[in-house]
């Protein structure tokens, strides 16, 4: 079995369509505002870029927020259309690179603001390309 160790965790990656994808949380009520319904893949996004993830409808988040554990382990940039995507969950890369005060060498990537959607090209996504 070539399955990382990593994906093997349900409670960081989900199997949808032949592939894992990162768990990211969100609320029953954003889920529903936007059509998404639970592992239903999504697109977490902002100015510094977009990640694939599939949705975890959960009460453990509420309305406005959403929450991805730890490290994706995995970095996996592809292009589909003319859109730069992350796959394998790295949500790090929509952090922002400041630091948490002036001065210092603390990181401040605890939390960022996103948008998210459902992800709604599945068949663009089997054929995407390395960037």
């Amino acid at each position: 079995d070539n399955t990382a160790a990593t994906d093997q965790i349900t409670d960081h990656r989900a199997l949808i369509d032949g592939r894992y994808y990162w768990l990211l949380r969100i609320s029953a009520e954003d889920a529903s505002a936007r059509g998404i319904g639970d592992r239903d893949l999504i697109k977490v996004f902002n100015d510094r870029g977009s990640v694939v993830c599939a949705a975890d409808v959960s009460s453990i988040v509420t309305e406005g927020t959403v929450k991805g554990y730890q490290s994706s382990a995995k970095f996996e940039l592809v292009t589909i259309g003319n859109e730069r995507v992350e796959i394998g969950g790295c949500l790090n890369m929509l952090t922002p690179a400041r630091t948490q005060t002036k001065g210092t060498h603390s990181m401040a990537p605890n939390s960022t603001l996103v948008q998210i959607e459902k992800f709604k090209d599945l068949e663009a996504l089997k054929h995407a390309t390395a960037a």
